[in-house]
């Protein structure tokens, strides 16, 4: 091996071992754990350090990296003509962000720091290439997307459900989030305000702040700041199939 092909052999084996060496390797991109030595570690450029409330990057942008996220958390803000900015999702520890750009070369979404958060960066001139080397890079990005456009899909037809049952499979969607990188399905963060799940869930502010009331006042949850606990999840279960 040349001394070129020795620097490159070097510095993509310093790459994968950053990224094993992360504290976010086993929750990353779950399904793509498999393949993160050989093939996601050398595409990882630096981190970027987001303030909170400022953007990672705005609807109609060049598309140049995809992101995850490896600490903090964003709200998702699409476009609407003639009305403020609807939050249609979150990204948490773990989850890709910038999958948007993917199709026609710009953002199509604005995404916002709920707080301050880091990301990896990773560029998509090197995804393509990676992708034409690693078949299970393409596999883990497929199904980290699939997922993504699932729970959007969902959340669509959720939008004629009532209150209640609409608050209640946002928890649960959280708890599974959380369950599939093998943390806490019970206790968790809700990193966002009550106000930025209100807009999610098409619902008033006040309406958020009575169903955690209601939830807690019936044992079903406990709050305390941001930490929410899941004390029923059979009735939380109820709650979320709730019809009236």
């Amino acid at each position: 091996m040349g001394l070129d092909q020795q620097h490159v052999a070097s510095m993509a084996h310093a790459d994968a071992s950053r990224c094993n060496q992360c504290a976010l390797h086993a929750l990353c991109l779950p399904g793509m754990t498999g393949c993160f030595s050989s093939a996601l570690g050398p595409v990882v450029a630096e981190d970027l350090k987001i303030s909170k409330g400022h953007a990672l990057y705005h609807s109609g942008d060049r598309s140049q990296n995809l992101y995850v996220v490896k600490s903090g958390a964003f709200k998702i803000m699409t476009p609407v003509c003639g009305h403020q900015a609807h939050i249609s999702g979150f990204r948490l520890p773990g989850d890709l962000i910038g999958a948007c750009g993917l199709a026609c070369g710009q953002y199509a979404f604005t995404a916002i720091a709920l707080d301050r958060a880091t990301v990896c960066r990773l560029p998509m001139d090197r995804l393509r290439e990676a992708s034409l080397r690693q078949p299970l890079l393409t596999q883990g990005l497929l199904q980290a997307l699939s997922t993504q456009a699932v729970i959007a899909q969902r959340q669509i037809t959720r939008a004629n459900l009532p209150a209640l049952a609409r608050f209640a499979l946002f928890l649960r969607d959280l708890s599974a989030h959380h369950k599939r990188r093998s943390l806490s399905a019970i206790a968790f963060d809700l990193p966002m305000p009550r106000t930025d799940i209100a807009d999610y869930l098409s619902l008033a502010p006040e309406t958020i702040s009575r169903l955690l009331a209601s939830l807690t006042k019936t044992g079903v949850i406990a709050v305390d700041g941001k930490l929410v606990q899941i004390l029923d999840s059979a009735a939380l279960d109820d709650a979320a199939e709730a019809i009236a």
